[in-house]
């Protein structure tokens, strides 16, 4: 997720807020969702040395804009179907949409691990900035004897970090689910299996033929985590059964979706609990108590993952924390108020740590009252933080 932060009167808050790799429980709303179809593109052939950039769209957002481009190895020949590849064409789709991008070719050989360069075809989606919720629809998995055996992986990548997909077909195989990967309606075995040939998590291979503008062969991927590219490595799988040769081969690419990431930022401040004109305490002077206000917006169109959003804030060498009533008579009981606003967040006493190390652990249980060895506190809502939304939690220490 995308953080900020905002600090007042010399204070130091930091926003933690990474999206847990396998979370996916807080998807962006429809309208906030953009999405591009190759169908809206005029057919045109293009060229796997060259990167194109297109725009997707969300109804409530606006456009953003990505790029496709392509990594070859160990082609004869980029034909296939008669048709020049990459291309975007009629050659290839689910029957409905009007074109997809096709890409393909002949390959010198059988591809020995289409996790490696050679003998592949990369198509690459980069974004300028990390997306989440990335899905894209891909058709014409298949396998003709002799011919091909088309193979797929999809890795979603972040940095150093990559990521494995949720691969399903209209037939409801896929590849995190217990069961079969496969199904008599598909032309492709997907995730994890050894028969009757091997594949991983990341990838599907044909089993039977699809037609060109069937969904016998179609396949989703998709990602929860946020991802700046995602690839999709084409290959022709090894020979077996008795193969001898390499035949030509040709998926289509048809439509993308995603979300927005969440943006975050974080307000410090303080004010004096005292508010009694006559009370020597209403400043910020040493016997007087403070109130420290934290202030998290999340001001884009994609809530925060459940349980990701964690605040740690460092005290001043100046300030000690206050373990007791926040209000002293007033309506609270507890160190801490918190007010949830739109955010869809709770916070209770056990979602506040304490730290006598500087943060190095949160394992510290204070004592009553003022307690010097708290140099730092730790807190942790609980639930989905809602798109464009707020809360605040506020707590009291005295300067010394």
């Amino acid at each position: 997720m995308q953080c900020a932060k905002t600090v007042t009167k010399m204070l130091l808050a930091v926003i933690c807020c990474t999206a847990l790799p396998g979370v996916a429980d807080a998807s962006c709303s429809a309208a906030n969702q953009y999405n591009f179809s190759f169908a809206s593109q005029a057919a045109a052939t293009l060229n796997y040395a060259n990167s194109y950039t297109y725009t997707a769209t969300s109804t409530a957002l606006g456009n953003q804009t990505f790029t496709v481009s392509w990594f070859t190895n160990g082609m004869s020949s980029t034909v296939a179907g008669g048709a020049q590849m990459p291309a975007i064409s009629g050659l290839i789709t689910d029957g409905v949409a009007a074109r997809n991008l096709v890409v393909g070719g002949i390959f010198t050989g059988r591809t020995a691990d289409v996790s490696a360069n050679s003998r592949v075809v990369v198509t690459r989606f980069t974004f300028p900035t990390p997306i989440r919720d990335f899905s894209v629809q891909l058709n014409d998995m298949d396998f003709t004897s002799n011919q091909f055996r088309d193979w797929l992986q999809v890795n979603g990548i972040n940095g150093a970090a990559n990521y494995d997909p949720s691969l399903t077909t209209p037939f409801g195989t896929n590849n995190t689910a217990a069961g079969p990967h496969s199904n008599a309606s598909s032309s492709q075995v997907v995730g994890a299996v050894s028969t009757p040939f091997s594949l991983t998590v990341r990838q599907s291979g044909g089993t039977s033929t699809s037609g060109n503008n069937a969904t016998t062969g179609t396949i989703s991927a998709s990602f929860a985590q946020p991802v700046t590219q995602v690839e999709i490595r084409y290959g022709n799988y090894p020979y077996t059964s008795g193969e001898n040769t390499t035949g030509q081969q040709a998926i289509g690419i048809q439509a993308i979706s995603f979300c927005p990431m969440p943006s975050l930022t974080v307000t410090k401040t303080s004010a004096p609990f005292s508010t009694n004109g006559a009370d020597p305490n209403r400043f910020n002077i040493p016997g007087a108590d403070i109130i420290y206000t934290l202030s998290v917006s999340n001001s884009n169109s994609s809530p925060v993952d459940l349980g990701t959003v964690v605040l740690t804030d460092p005290l001043p060498t100046t300030m000690t924390f206050y373990n007791g009533d926040i209000d002293d008579s007033g309506p609270l009981a507890t160190n801490f108020e918190f007010v949830a606003g739109a955010s869809g967040l709770t916070f209770a006493a056990s979602d506040l740590a304490y730290s006598n190390n500087g943060g190095a652990s949160y394992g510290y249980t204070p004592s009553a009252g003022y307690d010097t060895a708290v140099n730092a506190i730790r807190l942790s809502p609980q639930g989905t933080m809602a798109a464009n939304s707020s809360f605040s939690v506020k707590f009291r220490a005295r300067v010394k």
